[in-house]
């Protein structure tokens, strides 16, 4: 009898839900922040990865990286941990995206010893990818340097991407909710009503329109974006101490937006905060806003082909930019016996 009571009492709350998921499925796919696919597949510990290319404008190497045939023989070996921006978005010919030209540039300025520059960069990598890819696969490579490529990117895209960060649930072809554990990853993958109201619950908390590269150069950051900035920092500062532990050099390479030539004086907030933890931390830093306002000869649509990505002439730019700095280092590192 109390059985059947406690049954009628709930009955209306399930069929309430199960309307509610009816409706939800029937309303479609949530919006993915962006929707090109076929050049990733799933991972379970990076979230994503370069699916293999056999051959075309995005192959992919020995080692699984958009580069050219991966020399394991080089004296010196360079380990470019970055985004779209080193992977080389736009760019159909990967020998005209900055790391492969570095590699050249290294050469032509006289370093004493050959030179592979491994172009780890991965689209939409933030650096919590970045920091795993190194802890996972990269120290394998035995690399001499290490350096970080940081984008504002790294700060705000995960925000508005990422499902494990309250963004949407696909982000380039990859169901991101995948990497939200417990109960609620479970819920908010297989429960369309239960992921519609987090997403709800979610934008009434935060303010989506925070995260935005612009935001980052401005004077006063809102509670959204420090909050954001300190958890980049945080894995930012977990590469240098991965780094320090095996005795490698580590070196912050810092690419700008294009809306930052507009006034580099005045908005490059984030290369500064940046400087400053490097100085703390005696990093070296590549900081590519300054060249970039000061070329001669090209303007930000040049340089740039959209906001974020540089065009042929800006990664040639940034290849002359970094080699002056990793010359320099490169010869100051000890033989290998």
């Amino acid at each position: 009898m109390l059985a059947r009571k406690l049954l009628i009492s709930i009955l209306p709350v399930l069929v309430l839900l199960a309307a509610a998921e009816l409706l939800a499925r029937r309303g479609g796919d949530l919006e993915a922040y962006e929707t090109p696919t076929g050049f990733v597949e799933a991972d379970a510990e990076l979230m994503w990865r370069l699916r293999p290319q056999p051959a075309g404008p995005l192959a992919t190497n020995g080692i699984g990286l958009r580069d050219t045939a991966y020399n394991e023989n080089a004296e010196v070996k360079v380990l470019l941990l970055g985004d779209s921006v080193s992977w080389g978005n736009g760019i159909n010919d990967v020998r005209r995206v900055y790391p492969y030209v570095l590699e050249r540039r290294l050469a032509k300025r006289g370093v004493s010893r050959s030179v592979e520059v491994i172009n780890a960069g991965v689209p939409g990598y933030s650096t919590f990818q970045e920091l795993r890819y190194l802890e996972l696969y990269g120290l394998q490579l035995d690399p001499d340097v290490i350096v970080l490529q940081f984008c504002l990117n790294d700060v705000v895209e995960r925000y508005r991407a990422l499902a494990e960060y309250g963004g949407n649930d696909y982000f380039l072809g990859i169901d991101t909710r995948a990497a939200v554990g417990g109960l609620y990853g479970k819920m908010l993958r297989n429960s369309r009503a239960f992921e519609n109201l987090v997403r709800f619950l979610q934008r009434r908390v935060r303010d989506y329109e925070e995260y935005r590269g612009e935001n980052l150069a401005r004077d006063d950051l809102s509670r959204e974006n420090e909050r954001a900035w300190q958890q980049v920092m945080a894995e930012i500062d977990g590469v240098r101490v991965v780094a320090a532990k095996n005795s490698i050099p580590l070196v912050l390479l810092i690419a700008p937006y294009r809306f930052q030539l507009s006034s580099p004086a005045t908005l490059r907030q984030p290369q500064d905060r940046l400087l400053a933890y490097s100085g703390e931390h005696g990093l070296p830093v590549i900081d590519l806003l300054p060249d970039f306002a000061e070329a001669k000869g090209v303007t930000a649509g040049t340089l740039f082909i959209d906001p974020t990505h540089f065009s042929p002439a800006g990664h040639a730019l940034a290849a002359r930019s970094a080699a002056r700095t990793l010359a320099v280092i490169i010869e100051t590192l000890p033989g290998k016996q």
